[in-house]
């Protein structure tokens, strides 16, 4: 399997680069935002699918050489894409921010009044603090610290619940209970089931809350992996049966079903969490640490496994998975129709739980736009 794990890495990782988050994210509308944001993890698992299935018929080689294709035709292009209007106002440019958001909502009247909100923020945010502020003293304010608890805390329940873990151990975790499937044709089905439902997330996303489907997510990752880890613990040492093969292929399909939410999130939190003027240079450190601690728990996965056994696996994945819906009940606010300013100012509130906020400022927000409409 060589090629397809080097290869998805090359090709998944350069489509999920946090810079395409972050200009996606200030580009969009917020209506739009969660389901644009979605769309290059369904590039990132059309990426698994494409190696794997390369992987398949073709030498590693050549696969890792196919995957530098897609990655230098996404150069192109971005090079006729319009730039951030939130990035050019903040840099003065406000005549190319102007024609960056006549370009992106067609509509002449729209684009002014978002370049007024925008030029009316930066100025706040000017006004406030230095722009070239150093980076540790920034992220000790609340506005900035907040963010950045909840996205780490989700990174680490995320990748604990088995995210990418599945991905890459999909092949041994999957020889465990016994299939007849060879490896190879396996990573393929896990792949194609993985595309089909992170699809369906940008739908959701489009659709549904952000806090509901990060809690649902984590509570259907959760029943399903604790069911599978009760399971394999009470057929240890039975005889094996079409039973074995039967219940946990049913549970790891809800399991992906269910956790498949959990990528496209971290994507969607960088972007509409983070505030404009540290979003860019804390994005990198978010990603930086996420990358890191992913890094340690795949390299000690196997090790892991090992002494906990498949069951114990799975049960650390329904903890985790059962974590990141408590976590994101707690603190998680609901972004979704709401502009990166309004989430800004959600976050300069004294509260640190979702249930202890202003509720009196949301109606203001309401009967503004009543009024705008």
């Amino acid at each position: 399997m060589p090629s397809g794990k080097y290869g998805f890495s090359v090709l998944g990782t350069n489509e999920a680069k946090l810079g395409q988050k972050i200009l996606i994210a200030e580009c969009a509308e917020p209506k739009l935002r969660g389901f644009l944001i979605g769309v290059p993890f369904v590039s990132y698992a059309f990426g698994i699918l494409l190696t794997y299935t390369l992987g398949v018929l073709l030498h590693w080689r050549a696969v890792a050489w196919c995957c530098n294709i897609l990655p230098i035709a996404s150069v192109f292009a971005l090079y006729f894409a319009p730039e951030s209007p939130v990035w050019l106002v903040r840099k003065g440019f406000l005549s190319r921010a102007e024609r960056s958001l006549n370009w992106l909502r067609c509509d002449d009247i729209v684009a002014k009044r978002e370049l007024q909100e925008l030029m009316r923020r930066c100025e706040n945010d000017n006004s406030a603090a230095n722009a070239n502020e150093d980076i540790l003293k920034a992220c000790a304010k609340s506005s900035v610290l907040k963010p950045l608890i909840i996205l780490n805390l989700f990174h680490i329940m995320m990748i604990l619940s088995g995210t990418y873990l599945i991905v890459f151990y999909a092949v041994d975790i999957l020889s465990e209970f016994g299939t007849d499937v060879d490896s190879m044709t396996a990573a393929v089905y896990t792949a194609v089931v993985r595309l089909l439902f992170t699809i369906s997330a940008c739908f959701m996303l489009y659709y549904l809350n952000r806090r509901t489907l990060s809690i649902l997510s984590g509570f259907g990752s959760g029943v399903s992996t604790t069911i599978l880890a009760i399971f394999t613990y009470i057929r240890l040492g039975q005889p094996k049966s079409s039973v074995d093969t039967v219940v946990p292929a049913v549970c790891i399909l809800c399991y992906i079903a269910a956790n498949t939410n959990f990528m496209v999130m971290p994507g969607v939190m960088v972007g509409e969490l983070l505030p404009a003027q540290i979003r860019g240079r804390v994005a990198g450190y978010v990603f930086t640490a996420f990358n890191f601690f992913f890094f340690i728990v795949a390299k000690v996965f196997p090790y892991v496994s090992q002494r906990l056994k498949s069951h114990g696996v799975f049960l650390m994945f329904g903890l985790a998975s059962f974590g990141a819906s408590l976590v994101m009940y707690l603190l998680l606010p609901e972004t979704k129709g709401k502009s990166l300013g309004e989430i800004e100012d959600y976050f300069c509130e004294k509260n640190w739980l979702w249930m202890r906020r202003n509720k009196s400022d949301e109606k203001d927000v309401r009967k503004e736009k009543l009024l705008k409409v």
